[in-house]
Protein backbone atom coordinates (compact mmCIF):
# COMPACT_ATOMS: atom_id res chain seq x y z
CA UNK A 1 0.00 0.00 0.00
CA UNK A 2 1.12 3.49 -0.97
CA UNK A 3 1.73 6.01 2.08
CA UNK A 4 1.89 9.56 2.20
CA UNK A 5 4.51 10.79 4.50
CA UNK A 6 4.14 14.62 5.88
CA UNK A 7 7.47 16.85 5.94
CA UNK A 8 8.73 20.07 6.45
CA UNK A 9 11.02 22.81 5.16
CA UNK A 10 12.47 25.45 7.09
CA UNK A 11 11.98 28.77 4.85
CA UNK A 12 15.71 29.82 3.43
CA UNK A 13 16.95 25.97 3.73
CA UNK A 14 16.65 22.97 1.03
CA UNK A 15 16.28 20.40 3.69
CA UNK A 16 13.58 18.54 3.78
CA UNK A 17 12.54 17.13 7.71
CA UNK A 18 9.85 14.57 8.84
CA UNK A 19 7.59 15.37 11.09
CA UNK A 20 8.03 13.49 14.33
CA UNK A 21 5.27 11.78 16.70
CA UNK A 22 5.39 14.21 18.96
CA UNK A 23 4.72 17.35 16.68
CA UNK A 24 2.16 15.46 14.83
CA UNK A 25 -0.01 14.53 17.98
CA UNK A 26 0.87 17.97 20.06
CA UNK A 27 -0.03 20.22 17.68
CA UNK A 28 4.02 21.10 16.81
CA UNK A 29 5.69 24.06 17.43
CA UNK A 30 5.95 25.84 13.74
CA UNK A 31 7.57 28.92 12.87
CA UNK A 32 6.56 31.56 10.81
CA UNK A 33 7.47 30.58 7.30
CA UNK A 34 7.58 26.77 7.56
CA UNK A 35 6.80 24.65 5.00
CA UNK A 36 4.85 21.19 4.64
CA UNK A 37 5.71 18.89 2.35
CA UNK A 38 3.91 15.54 1.21
CA UNK A 39 6.33 12.58 0.41
CA UNK A 40 5.24 9.76 -1.40
CA UNK A 41 6.21 7.12 -3.69
CA UNK A 42 4.40 6.22 -7.20
CA UNK A 43 5.34 3.81 -10.04
CA UNK A 44 8.91 3.38 -7.86
CA UNK A 45 9.27 7.28 -8.05
CA UNK A 46 9.84 9.44 -4.97
CA UNK A 47 7.68 12.54 -5.29
CA UNK A 48 7.54 15.80 -3.07
CA UNK A 49 4.77 17.74 -3.33
CA UNK A 50 5.14 21.57 -1.89
CA UNK A 51 1.75 22.79 -0.26
CA UNK A 52 1.32 26.35 -1.09
CA UNK A 53 -1.63 28.14 1.15
CA UNK A 54 -0.92 26.16 4.05
CA UNK A 55 -0.59 28.07 7.24
CA UNK A 56 -0.05 25.68 9.78
CA UNK A 57 -0.25 21.72 10.44
CA UNK A 58 -4.12 21.16 10.53
CA UNK A 59 -4.27 22.70 7.12
CA UNK A 60 -1.59 20.13 5.88
CA UNK A 61 -3.36 17.41 7.32
CA UNK A 62 -6.20 18.21 4.57
CA UNK A 63 -4.05 18.67 2.00
CA UNK A 64 -2.66 15.12 2.82
CA UNK A 65 -6.19 13.58 2.97
CA UNK A 66 -6.67 14.46 -0.76
CA UNK A 67 -3.63 12.04 -2.36
CA UNK A 68 -3.54 9.62 -0.02
CA UNK A 69 -7.06 8.83 -1.15
CA UNK A 70 -5.91 9.12 -4.90
CA UNK A 71 -3.20 6.62 -4.03
CA UNK A 72 -5.73 3.87 -2.64
CA UNK A 73 -8.11 4.52 -5.78
CA UNK A 74 -4.92 4.08 -8.29
CA UNK A 75 -5.43 7.88 -9.50
CA UNK A 76 -3.32 9.92 -8.32
CA UNK A 77 -1.12 12.09 -11.12
CA UNK A 78 2.28 12.21 -10.54
CA UNK A 79 4.51 15.41 -10.86
CA UNK A 80 7.00 14.64 -13.84
CA UNK A 81 10.48 14.45 -12.92
CA UNK A 82 12.86 17.89 -13.94
CA UNK A 83 14.59 16.80 -17.09
CA UNK A 84 18.31 16.29 -16.18
CA UNK A 85 21.00 17.50 -18.93
CA UNK A 86 23.15 14.67 -19.28
CA UNK A 87 26.21 15.07 -22.10
CA UNK A 88 25.97 11.88 -23.63
CA UNK A 89 29.60 10.99 -25.60
CA UNK A 90 29.52 11.85 -29.18
CA UNK A 91 30.76 9.00 -31.18
CA UNK A 92 33.61 9.39 -33.33
CA UNK A 93 32.70 9.77 -37.14
CA UNK A 94 33.32 6.42 -38.99
CA UNK A 95 36.35 6.45 -40.68
CA UNK A 96 36.43 7.31 -44.44
CA UNK A 97 38.63 7.43 -47.34
CA UNK A 98 40.41 5.12 -49.21
CA UNK A 99 40.22 1.48 -48.81
CA UNK A 100 43.01 -0.40 -48.29
CA UNK A 101 42.78 -2.84 -51.01
CA UNK A 102 42.83 0.87 -53.64
CA UNK A 103 45.05 2.46 -52.03
CA UNK A 104 47.40 -0.27 -52.76
CA UNK A 105 46.44 -0.70 -56.67
CA UNK A 106 46.97 3.31 -56.85
CA UNK A 107 50.17 3.14 -54.83
CA UNK A 108 51.96 0.26 -57.07
CA UNK A 109 50.52 2.36 -60.38
CA UNK A 110 52.59 5.27 -59.09
CA UNK A 111 55.56 3.00 -58.39
CA UNK A 112 55.50 1.17 -61.50
CA UNK A 113 55.91 4.58 -63.44
CA UNK A 114 58.67 5.45 -61.01
CA UNK A 115 60.97 2.52 -59.82
CA UNK A 116 62.28 -0.73 -61.61
CA UNK A 117 59.65 -3.33 -62.39
CA UNK A 118 61.33 -5.80 -59.97
CA UNK A 119 60.64 -2.97 -56.86
CA UNK A 120 57.51 -2.75 -58.22
CA UNK A 121 57.47 -6.53 -57.68
CA UNK A 122 58.52 -6.69 -54.32
CA UNK A 123 56.05 -4.09 -52.92
CA UNK A 124 53.25 -5.80 -54.91
CA UNK A 125 54.10 -8.85 -52.46
CA UNK A 126 54.64 -7.33 -49.10
CA UNK A 127 51.39 -5.15 -49.67
CA UNK A 128 48.94 -8.49 -50.59
CA UNK A 129 50.52 -9.47 -47.46
CA UNK A 130 49.75 -7.34 -45.31
CA UNK A 131 46.03 -6.85 -46.80
CA UNK A 132 45.70 -10.53 -45.74
CA UNK A 133 46.92 -9.99 -42.44
CA UNK A 134 44.83 -7.33 -41.54
CA UNK A 135 41.98 -7.48 -44.12
CA UNK A 136 40.50 -4.58 -46.08
CA UNK A 137 39.91 -1.88 -43.86
CA UNK A 138 39.76 2.14 -44.68
CA UNK A 139 43.40 3.30 -44.68
CA UNK A 140 42.76 5.76 -41.85
CA UNK A 141 41.59 3.40 -39.83
CA UNK A 142 45.37 1.01 -39.81
CA UNK A 143 47.06 1.38 -36.76
CA UNK A 144 49.88 -0.23 -34.85
CA UNK A 145 47.78 -2.89 -33.99
CA UNK A 146 47.57 -4.03 -37.78
CA UNK A 147 51.61 -3.23 -37.96
CA UNK A 148 51.67 -5.93 -34.79
CA UNK A 149 49.29 -8.17 -36.45
CA UNK A 150 51.88 -8.37 -40.05
CA UNK A 151 54.64 -9.00 -37.83
CA UNK A 152 52.99 -12.08 -36.49
CA UNK A 153 51.70 -13.16 -39.92
CA UNK A 154 55.61 -12.95 -41.39
CA UNK A 155 57.05 -14.35 -38.62
CA UNK A 156 54.07 -17.34 -38.94
CA UNK A 157 55.99 -17.81 -42.56
CA UNK A 158 59.46 -17.80 -40.81
CA UNK A 159 60.93 -14.90 -42.56
CA UNK A 160 64.03 -13.40 -40.94
CA UNK A 161 63.99 -10.29 -38.38
CA UNK A 162 65.52 -7.77 -40.95
CA UNK A 163 63.01 -9.39 -43.67
CA UNK A 164 60.32 -7.91 -41.25
CA UNK A 165 61.82 -4.87 -40.72
CA UNK A 166 61.73 -3.76 -44.20
CA UNK A 167 58.69 -5.12 -45.31
CA UNK A 168 57.34 -2.52 -42.21
CA UNK A 169 59.48 -0.41 -43.79
CA UNK A 170 57.24 -0.74 -46.69
CA UNK A 171 54.29 -0.30 -45.73
CA UNK A 172 55.03 2.62 -43.83
CA UNK A 173 55.94 4.11 -47.55
CA UNK A 174 52.35 3.37 -48.51
CA UNK A 175 50.66 4.89 -45.36
CA UNK A 176 53.10 8.17 -45.57
CA UNK A 177 52.10 8.56 -49.75
CA UNK A 178 48.60 9.12 -48.59
CA UNK A 179 49.93 11.61 -46.05
CA UNK A 180 49.33 9.39 -43.16
CA UNK A 181 52.18 9.67 -40.39
CA UNK A 182 53.33 8.37 -37.10
CA UNK A 183 51.39 4.83 -37.14
CA UNK A 184 54.57 2.46 -37.91
CA UNK A 185 56.30 -0.01 -35.42
CA UNK A 186 60.20 -0.69 -35.69
CA UNK A 187 61.08 -4.09 -35.42
CA UNK A 188 64.86 -4.36 -34.49
CA UNK A 189 67.43 -6.73 -35.73
CA UNK A 190 71.36 -7.43 -35.58
CA UNK A 191 72.58 -7.45 -38.94
CA UNK A 192 73.92 -11.11 -39.55
CA UNK A 193 76.36 -11.97 -42.43
CA UNK A 194 75.08 -14.00 -45.16
CA UNK A 195 77.43 -17.13 -45.23
CA UNK A 196 77.77 -19.63 -47.95
CA UNK A 197 76.10 -23.60 -47.50
CA UNK A 198 78.62 -25.81 -46.51
CA UNK A 199 78.57 -28.96 -48.16
CA UNK A 200 77.23 -31.29 -45.14
CA UNK A 201 74.65 -27.85 -44.94
CA UNK A 202 73.59 -28.87 -48.63
CA UNK A 203 73.75 -32.45 -48.47
CA UNK A 204 71.23 -32.64 -45.52
CA UNK A 205 68.98 -30.14 -47.86
CA UNK A 206 68.68 -32.46 -50.54
CA UNK A 207 68.81 -35.39 -48.93
CA UNK A 208 65.27 -34.25 -46.98
CA UNK A 209 63.97 -32.93 -49.84
CA UNK A 210 61.07 -33.62 -52.21
CA UNK A 211 61.39 -34.49 -55.94
CA UNK A 212 60.17 -31.12 -56.51
CA UNK A 213 62.40 -29.11 -54.15
CA UNK A 214 65.22 -31.41 -55.01
CA UNK A 215 64.95 -29.88 -58.81
CA UNK A 216 64.27 -26.58 -57.76
CA UNK A 217 67.20 -26.10 -55.24
CA UNK A 218 69.75 -27.48 -57.49
CA UNK A 219 68.77 -24.84 -59.70
CA UNK A 220 69.44 -22.21 -57.43
CA UNK A 221 72.75 -23.92 -56.27
CA UNK A 222 73.73 -24.48 -60.31
CA UNK A 223 72.42 -21.04 -61.42
CA UNK A 224 73.22 -18.55 -58.71
CA UNK A 225 70.03 -16.90 -59.81
CA UNK A 226 68.29 -14.84 -57.99
CA UNK A 227 64.86 -15.73 -56.67
CA UNK A 228 62.55 -13.67 -59.17
CA UNK A 229 65.16 -14.91 -61.68
CA UNK A 230 64.02 -18.07 -60.82
CA UNK A 231 60.76 -17.48 -60.21
CA UNK A 232 60.10 -16.02 -63.74
CA UNK A 233 62.58 -18.46 -65.85
CA UNK A 234 60.81 -20.16 -68.61
CA UNK A 235 61.78 -23.23 -70.97
CA UNK A 236 62.69 -20.30 -73.65
CA UNK A 237 65.86 -19.13 -71.26
CA UNK A 238 67.43 -22.76 -71.63
CA UNK A 239 69.54 -24.08 -74.45
CA UNK A 240 69.98 -27.33 -73.94
CA UNK A 241 72.70 -28.10 -76.54
CA UNK A 242 75.26 -25.21 -74.90
CA UNK A 243 73.81 -25.85 -71.57
CA UNK A 244 73.22 -21.93 -71.62
CA UNK A 245 70.75 -20.48 -68.85
CA UNK A 246 69.84 -16.72 -70.17
CA UNK A 247 68.57 -14.63 -68.09
CA UNK A 248 65.87 -12.70 -70.13
CA UNK A 249 63.16 -9.84 -69.28
CA UNK A 250 59.64 -11.44 -69.29
CA UNK A 251 57.16 -8.53 -70.11
CA UNK A 252 54.00 -10.64 -69.99
CA UNK A 253 55.12 -11.49 -66.47
CA UNK A 254 56.48 -7.49 -65.63
CA UNK A 255 59.65 -9.12 -65.35
CA UNK A 256 63.06 -7.16 -66.16
CA UNK A 257 66.50 -8.63 -65.08
CA UNK A 258 68.48 -6.28 -62.51
CA UNK A 259 70.03 -3.37 -64.06
CA UNK A 260 68.07 -4.26 -67.08
CA UNK A 261 71.14 -6.64 -68.62
CA UNK A 262 70.62 -9.72 -70.00
CA UNK A 263 73.18 -12.25 -69.32
CA UNK A 264 74.11 -16.22 -69.88
CA UNK A 265 74.89 -18.49 -67.12
CA UNK A 266 76.66 -22.17 -67.85
CA UNK A 267 75.11 -25.41 -66.40
CA UNK A 268 76.31 -28.25 -65.51
CA UNK A 269 75.37 -31.12 -67.27
CA UNK A 270 74.14 -33.21 -64.20
CA UNK A 271 71.20 -29.79 -64.13
CA UNK A 272 70.81 -29.77 -67.97
CA UNK A 273 69.86 -33.48 -67.83
CA UNK A 274 67.60 -32.78 -65.16
CA UNK A 275 65.96 -29.56 -67.21
CA UNK A 276 65.11 -31.94 -70.13
CA UNK A 277 63.36 -34.21 -68.35
CA UNK A 278 61.50 -31.57 -66.67
CA UNK A 279 60.40 -30.28 -69.25
CA UNK A 280 58.87 -33.47 -71.25
CA UNK A 281 55.99 -33.33 -68.79
CA UNK A 282 55.78 -29.58 -67.96
CA UNK A 283 52.70 -28.36 -69.38
CA UNK A 284 53.66 -24.38 -68.92
CA UNK A 285 56.08 -21.81 -70.00
CA UNK A 286 57.40 -21.46 -66.58
CA UNK A 287 60.10 -23.76 -65.11
CA UNK A 288 58.85 -23.59 -61.78
CA UNK A 289 55.29 -22.60 -61.71
CA UNK A 290 52.71 -23.04 -58.95
CA UNK A 291 49.95 -26.22 -59.13
CA UNK A 292 47.74 -23.79 -61.31
CA UNK A 293 51.00 -22.82 -63.41
CA UNK A 294 51.74 -19.11 -62.41
CA UNK A 295 54.33 -17.79 -60.66
CA UNK A 296 55.38 -18.95 -57.42
CA UNK A 297 56.29 -16.38 -55.01
CA UNK A 298 57.16 -18.89 -52.00
CA UNK A 299 60.83 -20.38 -52.71
CA UNK A 300 61.54 -18.84 -49.32
CA UNK A 301 58.33 -20.63 -47.41
CA UNK A 302 59.97 -23.66 -49.33
CA UNK A 303 63.26 -23.11 -47.81
CA UNK A 304 62.30 -22.61 -44.64
CA UNK A 305 60.17 -25.78 -44.28
CA UNK A 306 62.82 -27.63 -46.44
CA UNK A 307 65.32 -26.58 -43.53
CA UNK A 308 63.07 -27.42 -40.53
CA UNK A 309 62.56 -31.13 -42.15
CA UNK A 310 65.97 -31.64 -42.57
CA UNK A 311 66.63 -30.60 -38.85
CA UNK A 312 68.69 -27.18 -39.93
CA UNK A 313 67.71 -24.04 -38.38
CA UNK A 314 65.32 -22.12 -40.36
CA UNK A 315 67.50 -18.93 -39.95
CA UNK A 316 69.86 -21.01 -41.50
CA UNK A 317 68.58 -21.46 -44.61
CA UNK A 318 67.61 -18.87 -47.29
CA UNK A 319 67.58 -18.24 -50.78
CA UNK A 320 70.26 -15.76 -51.11
CA UNK A 321 72.78 -18.38 -49.94
CA UNK A 322 72.44 -20.32 -52.77
CA UNK A 323 73.89 -17.44 -54.78
CA UNK A 324 76.59 -16.76 -52.05
CA UNK A 325 77.32 -20.81 -52.43
CA UNK A 326 77.28 -20.56 -56.09
CA UNK A 327 80.41 -17.74 -56.08
CA UNK A 328 82.39 -19.63 -53.25
CA UNK A 329 82.42 -22.87 -55.06
CA UNK A 330 82.82 -21.03 -58.38
CA UNK A 331 86.31 -19.43 -56.77
CA UNK A 332 87.15 -22.84 -55.37
CA UNK A 333 87.37 -24.10 -58.59
CA UNK A 334 89.56 -21.60 -60.03
CA UNK A 335 87.14 -19.38 -61.78
CA UNK A 336 87.93 -15.94 -61.44
CA UNK A 337 86.43 -13.15 -59.97
CA UNK A 338 85.61 -10.98 -63.18
CA UNK A 339 83.90 -14.09 -64.72
CA UNK A 340 81.49 -14.72 -61.47
CA UNK A 341 80.96 -11.29 -61.23
CA UNK A 342 79.40 -11.70 -64.68
CA UNK A 343 77.78 -14.73 -63.82
CA UNK A 344 76.28 -13.59 -60.93
CA UNK A 345 74.69 -9.94 -62.83
CA UNK A 346 77.16 -8.11 -60.53
CA UNK A 347 77.14 -3.99 -61.63
CA UNK A 348 80.29 -3.97 -59.36
CA UNK A 349 83.38 -5.92 -59.09
CA UNK A 350 83.43 -5.04 -55.01
CA UNK A 351 80.53 -6.70 -54.61
CA UNK A 352 81.79 -10.14 -55.64
CA UNK A 353 85.11 -9.85 -54.15
CA UNK A 354 82.47 -8.96 -51.06
CA UNK A 355 80.91 -12.22 -51.48
CA UNK A 356 84.23 -13.91 -51.86
CA UNK A 357 85.95 -12.06 -48.73
CA UNK A 358 83.33 -13.27 -46.49
CA UNK A 359 84.25 -16.58 -47.09
CA UNK A 360 87.98 -16.32 -46.94
CA UNK A 361 87.69 -17.20 -43.18
CA UNK A 362 86.34 -20.39 -43.90
CA UNK A 363 88.59 -21.51 -46.51
CA UNK A 364 91.13 -24.42 -46.08
CA UNK A 365 94.35 -21.59 -46.91
CA UNK A 366 92.88 -19.57 -43.94
CA UNK A 367 92.81 -22.98 -41.67
CA UNK A 368 96.52 -23.86 -42.50
CA UNK A 369 97.64 -20.11 -42.00
CA UNK A 370 96.42 -20.05 -38.24
CA UNK A 371 97.07 -23.56 -37.26
CA UNK A 372 101.00 -22.80 -38.58
CA UNK A 373 100.74 -19.75 -36.49
CA UNK A 374 99.13 -20.58 -33.11
CA UNK A 375 99.10 -24.44 -33.08
CA UNK A 376 102.70 -24.18 -31.61
CA UNK A 377 101.59 -23.12 -28.49
CA UNK A 378 98.85 -25.14 -28.41
CA UNK A 379 101.03 -28.03 -29.06
CA UNK A 380 103.77 -26.72 -26.23
CA UNK A 381 100.75 -27.03 -23.88
CA UNK A 382 99.62 -30.13 -24.72
CA UNK A 383 103.23 -31.35 -24.06
CA UNK A 384 103.57 -29.73 -20.92
CA UNK A 385 100.36 -31.14 -19.37
CA UNK A 386 101.65 -34.41 -19.84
Amino acid sequence: MQKVSLYIRHNGSRKFEKLTSKQTFGGGNFPPGTIFVLRYVREGKRVFETLKDCPNLKAAFDHKLTPEIQLLRGTVDVPAPRPVSVTQPVAPPPPSGLMLDEAIDKYLAHVKEHRHQNTADGYRHTLSQFHRAVGNKPLTAITEDDFYKFIGYMKGEGLSDRTVSNRCVEVTTLLRHNKIKGVTVRVKYTEKAVRAYRADELNRLFAAATPEEWQLFQFFLGTGGRDQEVMFATWDDIDFEDGIFTVHEHLEYGFKPKDSEEREIPLHDGLVAMLRDRKATSTTDLIFPTAQGKPNYHFLRVIKALAKRAGMRQEDAGLHKFRKSYATLQHRAGVDARTIQKRLGHSDLATTLAYLEGEEARSRRSKQQVNGTFGVFAARAASAVR
